[in-house]
């Protein structure tokens, strides 16, 4: 049980034992267990080994983890919030963008090996997906486990569709602040985006991995199998229409199957994994995350059905880039004039809101509604 001490300054601290013997931390990539070692192997190699030019469907949620929803093995129950169509469709189908991940090479080439590096990605996260969804004994769990589980879920998070939309609106924000910098989306060189985006992910994927290393594993089971999921499955719920990042976030939940959900959880209890049968109310927390937290398609098991048919639309709500400026940085100290300090985050509208200070040093940027 957590023990609770008052330190010299008077802060009262909590403290729990570490179930897993060691610091789990990834040190930004450099301190890796044996498989997140293997895995950054693979994907250094992966490109050499594979064709790097017929790839061009690249899906951006793996068909495997879709796959945990099916009623066939094939097709899955979804709900089109854009459209407001109810349907089944192939696993080979959602979540799926020809050349999403196409870049150029060194040699000015453009090719499809990012596609190929995602795939060791991909195998690793139906493995984990599938090893936590069956899981029935937390004490079994290494420390390899955690880290996978913890760099599967950052590769999920940032590889979507509506994180490229998010930055997407951040970065013409920031080109109409410096007229001398590159759009993200140039109509004349269309694989600028993926170039940029594919990078990122790959440049921020351990140190990602770290932010999420250090919460207390739980599962939560729902025997009714009523876990949905998303084209965008990394969830951090809303609070008042914001979402918190992900450092300050009490919970992240990554939906593993209709019947259970992975949350990592700031609640922690000195156990390598709890696993808890989900009341109504997480039952709930899940279908509203999953409902304000997805791009366009709303995934739900057989079971779910009827229900999902009837989910509600939010009227074309999603998530958006929210820009405000202040006088003060986030820890308190106030910029001198003549500067501010912009503070960005996502919330739940229509479209983005940037409503910046009365200095006079920010211009308009029109060019975000381009991506709302």
């Amino acid at each position: 049980m957590p023990n609770q001490f008052t330190s010299p300054s008077g802060w009262t601290v909590s403290s729990v034992r570490n179930p897993w013997g060691q610091v789990p931390h990834t040190a930004g990539g450099q301190s890796l267990t044996d498989s997140a070692r293997k895995l950054a192997d693979r994907l250094h190699d992966r490109p050499n080994a594979e064709n790097m030019k017929n790839v061009r469907r690249h899906h951006y949620v793996p068909q495997g983890y879709l796959r945990r929803w099916s009623f066939d093995n094939r097709r899955v129950w979804t709900l089109d919030t854009v459209a407001g169509k109810f349907s089944a469709i192939g696993v080979k189908d959602l979540c799926v963008e020809e050349n999403f991940h196409r870049v150029v090479g060194p040699d000015g080439n453009p090719h499809n090996a990012v596609e190929t590096m995602f795939t060791s990605v991909d195998e690793e996260l139906c493995r984990v997906q599938k090893m936590f969804d069956q899981l029935r004994e937390p004490d079994s769990l290494t420390l390899d486990d955690y880290q996978i589980l913890c760099v599967v879920i950052a590769a999920q998070r940032i590889r979507t569709k509506q994180q490229r939309r998010v930055h997407s609106q951040y970065a013409e924000w920031l080109a109409a602040q410096a007229p001398s910098m590159k759009s993200w989306f140039d109509l004349d060189d269309p694989l600028f985006a993926s170039g940029i985006h594919t990078e990122g992910v790959f440049r921020a994927l351990w140190s990602a991995a770290d932010v999420l290393l250090g919460r207390q594993i739980e599962i939560w089971e729902d025997p009714s199998a009523r876990f949905p999921t998303c084209d965008a499955p990394v969830l951090v719920p809303f609070i008042k229409g914001r979402r918190p990042p992900l450092l300050s976030a009490h919970q992240i939940i990554w939906p593993l199957s209709p019947n259970r959900v992975v949350v990592l959880s700031n609640d922690l209890v000195g156990e390598k994994a709890v696993i808890r049968q989900a009341s109504s109310k997480q039952v709930g927390t899940v279908r509203d995350a999953v409902l304000q937290g997805r791009e366009r398609m709303v995934v739900a098991g057989v079971t779910q059905r009827e229900q999902l048919a009837r989910y509600r639309l939010y009227g074309g709500r999603r998530v958006q880039v929210e820009l405000r400026c202040s006088e003060r940085t986030p820890q308190g100290e106030r910029v001198a004039a003549g500067g501010c300090c912009v503070r960005f985050r996502e919330w739940f509208g229509i479209k983005p809101d940037a409503a910046l200070c009365s200095r006079g040093l920010h211009q308009p940027a029109p060019e975000m509604l381009k991506w709302t």
